[in-house]
């Protein structure tokens, strides 16, 4: 059997990775992004000569970043080839180092921003939904040994995904050899970066001086670290089903159940709490993480996380949101004597109604009071504490201070100034869910009782 041309070949891996992946559907527009390079410009001519079997058309995107002085040969390399192939041309140029230094990011942090945002604004304005990126098998393998020296887990040691829509990588499957090799086979012109050989940039020098040792104990290492991204990134996929079922089993409202998620295994328990916190739009480090199921171990405490979000444990859940550091307001909410009352300030909401004296006085629901509607002053109203706050509780001779019961009752230290009290005009009826007044308890000869039902929002 004849052994199939090398340009041929990689050909074969662009169709295997395009079918394999889903990269692209019928009729589709591909922006592809052509920096010049050897791997872009085999990109553009391989999406080129089968485009017809794809049934795609291509519009090519160049970027220059303004870093080295001579990158108009680049854009004329780029304007060549695609004015051959009849593929239209989109460019723009940016000064990266000016928004590096404005915005205070490295060099190499300030390119990839500003070329994500061209390559999008250039997408939206030809029409593409697809924008092809020119990532080899080698970039992959190059990826898993930087994440791997940062401490990665199974999602950074996937590498570099076949499709993070609308970016698609159709030389996923090629090594930057057999890119250059095309390129070489089919005379097509591409410049090199003079600064993919500064080894003081970690990834050129992981290309450069730390892939060659392997490759002495492994010559297929490439193909085998491409191999296990392949092998991390399935292991995720699974590890992301586990967490999406996990976090719907202790899914309350807007918290999670700290009973239900402390009897995960603790590695599950990591799960969730990650996948709840991305729902935010907050990513955690390894560090976030553990102090938040340091707290959950301890049944309490306050994690302050990135971007000034925050994890409160407490009450019997575990909630994540913006730390907030606006004052409680100091007022009080009336509520009917028989109805529904929300107090989104609170963060609480109350259900009060008229029933007969039930026999049983103690409710199943430490949410839920009965009081003696004789023994009720109006207004009813709710309201946060306040300092010098003090109650009889129900069945004690003397009084005691509402700060105290909410720390014997280890409500969390964050909840404190909001905890909702419900109080009539002779005082502090019920601190909810903690102790009710016995100056409004149910008395022996009353038919009828005022059920007080509360529930967080």
């Amino acid at each position: 059997m004849t052994e199939r041309p090398h340009n041929e070949a990689m050909l074969d891996k662009v169709r295997e990775a395009i079918q394999r992946h889903g990269l692209v559907g019928l009729g589709e527009r591909v922006l592809v992004a052509v920096s010049g390079g050897a791997d872009s410009m085999a990109l553009l001519h391989a999406l080129h000569r089968v485009r017809d079997e794809l049934g795609v058309s291509l519009v090519a995107a160049h970027l220059d970043h303004g870093i080295r002085p001579d990158t108009a040969e680049d854009l004329a390399v780029v304007r060549a080839a695609s004015k051959g192939l009849g593929i239209p041309l989109v460019f723009d140029r940016v000064d990266v180092p000016a928004q590096a230094r404005a915005k205070r990011l490295n060099l190499e942090e300030a390119a990839r921003l500003a070329r994500r945002d061209s390559l999008e604004r250039a997408a939206r304005e030809v029409g593409a939904t697809r924008i092809a990126l020119g990532h080899t098998r080698s970039d992959v393998a190059e990826t898993v040994l930087l994440h791997l020296l940062r401490g990665a887990g199974p999602r950074g040691l996937r590498g570099i995904l076949p499709a993070t829509p609308p970016y698609v990588r159709p030389l996923i499957l090629v090594s930057r050899a057999e890119a250059r090799g095309f390129c070489q086979a089919e005379r097509i012109p591409f410049r090199d970066d003079p600064t993919n050989d500064d080894r003081r940039l970690l990834r050129n020098a992981i290309r450069l001086e730390v892939l060659p040792i392997l490759s002495r104990f492994n010559p297929q290492i490439e193909e085998a670290l491409a191999r296990a991204a392949h092998l991390c990134a399935d292991a995720e996929e699974a590890l992301s089903w586990t967490a999406h079922l996990a976090l719907a089993e202790v899914s309350r409202a807007a918290d999670l159940d700290l009973e239900l998620l402390c009897a995960f295994p603790r590695s599950v328990q990591a799960l969730v709490v990650r996948r709840a916190v991305e729902a935010t739009g907050v990513t955690l480090e390894e560090r976030h993480v553990r102090q938040v199921l340091d707290a959950l171990a301890a049944g309490r405490g306050e994690v302050h996380l990135p971007g000034g979000a925050a994890a409160r444990i407490g009450s019997g859940v575990l909630s994540f949101g913006r730390a907030s550091s606006s004052p409680v307001p100091d007022r009080a909410w009336k509520l009917p004597l028989d109805g529904e009352g929300t107090i989104a300030d609170l963060g609480w909401a109350f259900r009060v109604s008229k029933v007969p004296r039930p026999e049983n006085l103690v409710p199943s629901s430490p949410l839920v009071a009965y009081f003696d509607a004789r023994r009720i002053a109006p207004p009813l109203v709710v309201r946060p504490p306040r300092e010098g706050d003090r109650l009889r509780p129900l069945g004690m001779a003397g009084t005691k201070r509402v700060r105290d019961l909410l720390m014997g009752a280890r409500i969390p230290r964050w909840e404190r100034t909001r905890w909702p009290l419900l109080c009539d005009g002779r005082g502090i009826a019920w601190v909810v869910g903690v102790r009710m007044s016995d100056d409004h308890r149910v008395m022996p000869d009353a038919t009828e009782a005022l059920r007080v039902e509360a529930r967080r929002l």
